[in-house]
């Protein structure tokens, strides 16, 4: 049995995002007949022995790479201090994988979290076929909507600015590029991105997946009804601007019967009451706060539209669960959401200056209260595009496609180096 190292900064089951994406690759690669070694944090340890308790995956193992607890206290201190955290912990992994390697030789190592091409990955030392990625990282926020970052802009563009200066200088990101075997990018932002560091061949675009068990394995059919329930759903981060999507409401004719729930929490929650009162939105917004990944779910069967406006973002993995719910989405002409969503699925808004995308959000929630038929057509449409996201079929395209090839390639060079030495 071929024996694949995946490494996964974040892995923690039954999550989505980063975590979410640690867990599946690890865990659904191991059920394709190899036998699969995880590295990651102890942070999800309780998580991952529980789902192992339960006998389904007989070929998945993980080694735990821990740091010394001073190393620890940086991870809070903003992006400089999680940057830090991360590539010393990839140097940690990096000599745990060769420890592992030494005594027990693997044939492939892929890299799945975090999902940055400039935070890199130290697994192209181990001079064996190497996958990186998939990974995003190339999108920039746009100056012109720097109004929703609040004070936060200036950490937005410190982070462009480290971002540059990783791309040229981190070894784990220009190295990764240069020796994998290929490079996965998730948005054309980022293989532009990668082509720019002078990697062009073997770069190819994958996206991430949907959990099959999180979504419905059949569309969701909503009775017709004389309103529009509106969902936001992520966490209240700067870069997601939820102030954003209130603007665009607030421009929507009070006297349609639209409403939006807000579902999430974070750093900018405590912004909501002022944006709720500053756009006056009382009466027509219902923010529930933090839920479990579980009660989600629900949120999602009882609305209508999903609206999502984050200013940057690789390819927001919510987009794909609320398709996977029959949503049709409102959505900003950027990034990971452009390539997600298109005109079939939902409605992309432009982004221009701020009083233009917040009217032109409001003209496309007016359009899908207006247009219920078309509507539900859109939602039948995501969801037959989230079907084809599962993360199942995501990693048994991905094995298809990248394992198997370089696998099959090493053991005809195996074979050739053996008659050479005969």
């Amino acid at each position: 049995m071929k024996k694949i190292l995946v490494s996964a900064y974040a892995c923690i089951p039954d999550l989505g995002s980063e975590e979410g994406n640690g867990w599946f690759y690890s865990s659904l690669i191991s059920q394709q007949g190899y036998q699969v070694t995880c590295l990651t944090r102890d942070v999800g340890k309780r998580q991952i022995e529980q789902k192992l308790a339960q006998n389904q995956y007989p070929n998945l193992t993980f080694a735990y790479v821990t740091l010394p607890s001073w190393i620890d206290k940086p991870y809070s201190f903003g992006l400089l201090g999680m940057y830090f955290h991360y590539i010393l912990w990839q140097w940690a992994a990096m000599r745990l994988a060769r420890k592992l390697h030494k005594e027990s030789p693997f044939d492939l190592v892929h890299h799945v979290s975090y999902t940055s091409l400039q935070l890199g990955s130290f697994m192209y030392k181990l001079n064996i076929p190497f996958i990186y990625g998939p990974v995003g990282g190339g999108q920039e926020a746009p100056r012109t909507m720097r109004h929703y970052f609040k004070d936060n802009w200036v950490k937005e563009r410190m982070r462009s600015r480290v971002s540059a200066l990783m791309l040229r200088f981190n070894p784990g990101c220009y190295q990764s590029v240069r020796h994998a075997d290929y490079v996965l990018a998730w948005n054309e932002d980022t293989r532009r991105m990668i082509h720019s560091l002078g990697r062009t061949k073997q770069v190819e675009k994958e996206f991430g997946g949907v959990g099959k068990h999180f979504i419905p394995s059949e569309p969701i059919h909503r009775p017709s009804h004389n309103s529009l329930e509106l969902v936001w759903v992520g966490r209240l981060m700067p870069r997601k601007a939820l102030e954003l999507s209130l603007h665009g409401f607030s421009q929507v004719d009070p006297k349609l019967p639209v409403r939006l729930t807000i579902v999430g929490d974070g750093e900018m929650g405590r912004y909501v009451p002022e944006y709720i009162a500053k756009y006056k939105l009382e009466d027509r917004v219902n923010w529930v706060g933090k839920v479990s990944y579980d009660q989600v779910k629900e949120y999602y069967r009882k609305a209508d539209v999903f609206l999502f406006t984050s200013l940057r973002d690789t390819g927001p993995a919510q987009l794909m669960e609320a398709m996977g719910y029959s949503l049709p989405v409102v959505t900003l002409d950027l990034h990971g959401q452009a390539e997600l969503v298109n005109d079939h699925t939902g409605i992309r808004v432009p982004v221009t200056d701020p009083d233009t995308v917040a009217l032109n959000l409001a003209k496309a929630i007016t359009w899908m209260y207006h247009n219920e038929t078309k509507r539900m057509e859109m939602g039948l449409n995501a969801f037959r595009f989230a079907q084809q996201q599962k993360w199942e079929l995501k990693i048994n395209h991905i094995v298809q496609k990248y394992y198997n090839p370089l696998l099959e390639q090493s053991v005809g060079l195996a074979f050739a180096m053996s008659n050479f030495i005969d």
